[in-house]
This record gives C-alpha cells, sequence and structure tokens, in this order.
C-alpha cells in the first residue's frame, strides 16, 4: 500500500504543479486601438438585483471608445420592467429588450435570451455579466478590453476570449467560506487549462467575446444547438469548450478586472445550482475529462489511503508517511495562498484544508449528476 500511496503522491505533486499560478494578462498594456463594446446582462425576474447593481455597472469607466448596457428581461413577471424603464431615464447607455412569454424559444431558459441578446447587441465584442453581480471596480470593463486586445495585438485574431474571475461576496457561515473557496479552486483549474492545454469553461458573469462566432455556433451547428437545447447548463462553458483554444484564450485575473456575485443563501440553494452546472461536464474534451477526474480521484484516493497507513502502519513507514502528507499538504496550500493573493484575500487560503475536504466528498456526492440528464433551468 505505501509503493501505490507513493504513486498517488508523485500524480498530486503533478497537479500541484500544473495548478501552480501563472499571471494572466498584463494590465498595464496599452492597446493601439480601442474598440466598441456591448456590456450585456440576461435577467429573469432580477427587480431587486437590477435596482441594486446595475447602476455600479453603468458607472464603469471607458473613456476610449463607445459602449452599451444591454439588458434582456426574460418574460420577468415581477417588477424588472418598471426598475428598468426609470433606469435608462436616468443611463442613457442602457438599452432594454424584453421577451415576452409567449415567444417562440429555439433554446430553454437563459440560452435564448443570451442569442437575443447577441444578436441585438450594437458592437461586435460583448462582455457578459450576470444580474446578481456588480465589478470589483469601475475599471473592469477597461481591463477585460485591455486583455483582448492584448491577445489580439499578439495572435491577429478576431475572435478571441478573456476568460475572467468572478467571485462571490464575503458573509459568516461555513457555505460562505467553502463558496468562495470552491469558486477560487475552479478558477485555478479552468485557468490553468487554457495555458497548458485548452480552454475548457468559463463563467458567464464576468466573460467576454467576439459575438458573432458564437451566433454562428447557435445558429449553424446542428449537432451543438441540440446539446445546447438539452442541457440545463452550459450558456458559458459549453460555448468555451467548443470555440476556445489555447491561442484564441487569455486569462483576466488583475483585481480590476473580477466581479462580485450574491452568494447562494442556503446549502439546497447551492446544491441545486451546482448539480445544474455539473450537467454540461460530460461534453468536454475528453482528455479534459480524464484530467479533472484524475486529479479529484487521486486526491481523495491520497487521503483515504495515507489515513489508512499511517493508522495500520509503524516506525519509519509510518514517519514517511506522514512526511508524504506534509509535503503534499505545503505544496498546494502553497498554491492557494499565491492564487488567494490574486482573489484579494489571502485569508481565504487558511480555509484550504478543511475546503479540499469538503471538496472531495462533495465530488463524490455531484458525481451522478454529471451523467444525469438534468433538466433544471436557471430560473
Amino acid at each position: 500500500m505505501f509503493w501505490f500511496l507513493l504513486i498517488l503522491f508523485t500524480l498530486q505533486l503533478c497537479f500541484a504543479y500544473a495548478y501552480r499560478y501563472r499571471p494572466g494578462a498584463d494590465n498595464t498594456y496599452l492597446p493601439a486601438q480601442w474598440p466598441k463594446v456591448t456590456l450585456l446582462i440576461c435577467g429573469k425576474n432580477e427587480a431587486q438585483n437590477i435596482q441594486r447593481f446595475l447602476p455600479l455597472v453603468l458607472a464603469q469607466q471607458y473613456p476610449h471608445n463607445g459602449w452599451e448596457l444591454l439588458f434582456i428581461n426574460d418574460a420577468s413577471s415581477d417588477e424588472s420592467a418598471t426598475v428598468l424603464e426609470k433606469l435608462q431615464g436616468q443611463y442613457p447607455r442602457l438599452n432594454v429588450v424584453t421577451i415576452r412569454p409567449e415567444d417562440q424559444r429555439l433554446f430553454p431558459g437563459k440560452k435564448h435570451a443570451l442569442l437575443q441578446g447577441l444578436k441585438q447587441a450594437k458592437h461586435d465584442l460583448v462582455l457578459l455579466t450576470d444580474a446578481d453581480c456588480y465589478p470589483a471596480s469601475e475599471f473592469w470593463l477597461e481591463g477585460m478590453v485591455r486583455a483582448y486586445q492584448q491577445l489580439k495585438d499578439k495572435n491577429g485574431l478576431a475572435q478571441n476570449f478573456v476568460l475572467g474571475y468572478g467571485a462571490y461576496q464575503k458573509s459568516s457561515g461555513l457555505l460562505n467560506h467553502f463558496v468562495r473557496w470552491e469558486t477560487l479552486h475552479t478558477f485555478m483549474q479552468y485557468a490553468s487549462w487554457a495555458r497548458l492545454y485548452r480552454p475548457y469553461m468559463g463563467v458567464g458573469r464576468n466573460l467576454l467575446y467576439h459575438r458573432q462566432s458564437v451566433i454562428d455556433l447557435l445558429e449553424e451547428d446542428t449537432d451543438f444547438r441540440t446539446t445546447f437545447a438539452e442541457t440545463a447548463s452550459g450558456d458559458d462553458d459549453l460555448i468555451i469548450s467548443k470555440l476556445a483554444t489555447i491561442a484564441n484564450t487569455i486569462i483576466a485575473d488583475h483585481k480590476d478586472t473580477h466581479t462580485v456575485s450574491v452568494a447562494p443563501a442556503g446549502w439546497r440553494q447551492w446544491w441545486r445550482q451546482k448539480t445544474r452546472h455539473v450537467s454540461s461536464g460530460k461534453y468536454y474534451a475528453p482528455l479534459v475529462q480524464y484530467g479533472l477526474a484524475l486529479y479529484a480521484l487521486s486526491a481523495f484516493a491520497f487521503w483515504l489511503l495515507a489515513l489508512i497507513v499511517l493508522v495500520s502502519s509503524a516506525g519509519l513507514i509510518q514517519k514517511l508517511v506522514l512526511f508524504l502528507i506534509l509535503c503534499r499538504l505545503l505544496a498546494f496550500w502553497a498554491n492557494a495562498f499565491k492564487w488567494s493573493s490574486v482573489a484579494g484575500s489571502t485569508r481565504q487560503a487558511w480555509f484550504y484544508p478543511l475546503g479540499e475536504w469538503m471538496w472531495l466528498l462533495y465530488n463524490v456526492a455531484v458525481s451522478p449528476f454529471i451523467f444525469w440528464k438534468n433538466k433544471q433551468q436557471w430560473k
């Protein structure tokens, strides 16, 4: 058992090295040109969040060129329309498209709203966020566009992707600590894969791309349209997994380019959200699926076997196992502190050991939903 534990330890050190922090886009880069941008938000029954957060989004500083905020009001039955109308009187940049309940839909839920937003956007470059989000700074829009232009100036391509970090608000309680830890851990994984092999996901609350490539995918690729329509989640990661490559993708991780979202209020809400999101994982590239699975399984097996060997052995073997546990813990803890620093709070790293063990148990519980045909929608 000790030799098998040693193999697992080696695998885990390889993942620790692969998931080490690498700097994202240069936030001091000065593009030769600054494009016009559409900031796109899709919302359904979000009146309170619109009132609370939309003014923060509309306060963005982007003096280089024109931009609009396009809000897709998806058949809301609350006061969303009234709130949006009042805000339009205060902010000329705000444009609203309303989807009626009786309108025919090509896709279910938010996906239909997303397609309509992309088609109605005035500008080719689209920055996505959610109604329950707000930017971490007034330079969020500028920072995301800066990253896009940096990559465009480098590769000469127009249809690039910028993957940003979408944090959650800090509050008290174990759930909030775990949600914030797991969100940063997920960012660590998809940012690392995007740099090393290929992108497999992004988050729709902080994502920028050229709209035409996505419109073409949604309207012309029959197989993708079928998958897109039948998967509960995936308005962000299915598109990224299909179109993004290591050459046309850049990570925006500077603190000014973050967004912040309202965290789930309870365990039931969080569980519903997570089981919906994982349903798109089976459509990732095979090597990505195997890599993510191997990382989680080898971590679970390492801790389980290490505890078994530690309890059942004595003398030199026991000391060696303790040494392996310490080395493995320090390697990932060092990563946690670096990534937490990028997220703006090194205190978050202190939650690492408990966060990882909770994450391993969560993986066991949520794994059946990867293969289950989950029909949950966003509202």
